[in-house]
């Protein structure tokens, strides 16, 4: 893939390991086209965390590594890269659980999201303007400690700081896990607005196959680090096999996709 490829992120049969012994991701496939959101589908312990943390590097530091496969981003080999670098490059992973420098005031941690720019004061203060003007609800909590912050206005804390760092590409892990369906939508808005206005691909690992799907262009449902379906976000949401085991609860109780193929093998 060269950096004028239609796709900004290829994954290519990817295998991750952890402590050398415990195989969490198997051949998983998957494509970002540039300056679009695709939506990551699995329940807790799929996969989707780890590749996300495939991509970004972050896997050294919980002992994981990239066995086999490749992963390809805006035209450069990821292999040897660390996280710096891979910001550097343009890419920013919002870690599941917003991770916000609870000491912090709000615009500290915003601000903390420039560093790697060596930006100027006024530089700094259009840029935080700007972000702003997305993030409405900060502008009023500015001075406030992050830890005092509710959890929804922690994730858009987590989402600002992000885009301080001008990313080309955002991989964000479970940004509504604890939050209300009221602030799920408003972080969801901001998201699209985001990728239709700043033109930024985004990767998004979500529990909440609902809302994700219904504003992502394009999803992947992995189980147990397999990827088992992928598609259109509107052909997933109107499939059968997604809609009972995604979106709703079978007769027969609870399956995974798993157990779907085998009965359909049967």
């Amino acid at each position: 893939m060269n950096a004028n490829s239609d796709n900004i992120l290829e994954i290519d049969a990817v295998e991750v390991v952890y402590g050398g012994v415990i195989a969490a991701l198997h051949d998983v496939s998957l494509n970002v086209p540039r300056g679009k959101v695709v939506a990551l589908l699995g329940g807790n312990g799929a996969g989707k965390s780890t590749t996300l943390k495939a991509i970004s590097t972050m896997l050294a530091a919980e002992q994981g590594k990239v066995t086999r496969g490749s992963i390809t981003y805006d035209g450069t080999r990821v292999k040897d890269q660390n996280p710096t670098d891979m910001v550097r490059l343009g890419m920013v992973q919002v870690l599941e659980g917003r991770r916000c420098f609870g000491h912090l005031t709000v615009e500290e941690n915003i601000i903390a999201g420039a560093y790697s720019r060596k930006l100027s004061k006024s530089d700094i203060n259009d840029e935080l303007e700007k972000v702003y003007g997305y993030f409405k609800p900060l502008r009023d909590k500015r001075k406030s400690q992050a830890g005092f912050t509710s959890g929804g206005e922690q994730q858009m804390v987590a989402v600002a700081r992000a885009m301080m760092a001008k990313p080309k590409m955002l991989l964000l892990d479970e940004p509504s896990m604890g939050l209300a369906p009221q602030l799920v939508a408003e972080i969801f808005n901001i998201v699209n607005e985001l990728n239709e206005k700043e033109g930024v691909s985004i990767l998004l690992a979500e529990q909440n196959t609902n809302v994700a799907l219904r504003n992502a262009d394009y999803g992947y449902i992995i189980e147990t680090g397999h990827v088992m379906l992928h598609g259109t976000a509107g052909d997933l949401l109107h499939d059968e096999k997604v809609k009972e085991l995604y979106l709703g609860i079978s007769k027969s109780g609870r399956k995974n996709f798993r157990d779907v193929l085998r009965e359909e093998s049967a």
